[in-house]
């Protein structure tokens, strides 16, 4: 698993000030706002996280379709064939070995999708904009700007759905050579937008 956060007893030494009045993230937050027990590797002295943000939960629902189908498949296919009466030509344990690495698959697909969700966060802090971008175990990218660089943010939600369940893509836009950036189908993209506009002091382009 990529070293995304720090504990917060390893830098409870750096980080004295009280987080009563703050929340801790669950396992399935998609927005939060100051929430507490959140670090990140290069966090400076000061710094408050302001949003963390991932895709809004319901962008899960395809793969969660998929998997649940293929989960059912081969039950499906054993009364199709006792139906019509038909056996399959294979030795019993064949038919188990392929049966168990069908599930194998099958599951290796769906912890691969959760931890590509689970890992893939978005944070806007009071100095700058990070963002976490983790693919298939093997690929790790994290990108970051300072808020002073930051010329314009925008966001667009277009479709029922995504109208219905208020979620959205946020594009910020920075000034010269620094990285662009895309937070795709996270939650309430409108109050990001807000968000991220006080703190780099302009007005909403939605």
């Amino acid at each position: 698993m990529p070293d995304l956060f720090i504990s917060e007893n390893k830098l409870e030494k750096k980080h004295q000030k009280s987080s009563s009045n703050k929340s801790k993230v669950g396992v399935l937050t998609a927005y939060f706002e100051k929430p507490s027990g959140v670090f990140f590797a290069n966090q400076e002295e000061g710094e408050e996280l302001i949003l963390f943000l991932r895709r809004h939960l319901i962008t899960n629902v395809p793969w969660i379709l998929k998997a649940l189908t293929m989960i059912i498949l081969p039950p499906v296919i054993v009364l199709i064939l006792n139906f019509i009466n038909v056996s399959i030509p294979l030795p019993n344990n064949y038919v188990l070995i392929f049966t168990l690495f069908f599930y194998l698959v099958v599951f290796g697909y769906i912890f691969l999708q959760f931890i590509t969700w689970f890992y893939n966060i978005s944070l806007v802090t009071s100095e700058r904009v990070v963002d976490i971008d983790f693919s298939q175990l093997v690929f790790e990218s994290v990108a970051a700007t300072k808020l002073t660089q930051v010329e314009d943010v925008s966001y667009h939600q277009v479709g029922v759905v995504r109208s219905i369940f208020d979620y959205g893509d946020v594009s910020v836009q920075t000034a010269g050579t620094a990285t662009n950036f895309l937070f795709s189908g996270i939650p309430h993209p409108e109050k990001v937008v807000n968000i991220i506009n006080d703190l780099i002091g302009t007005e909403p382009n939605a």
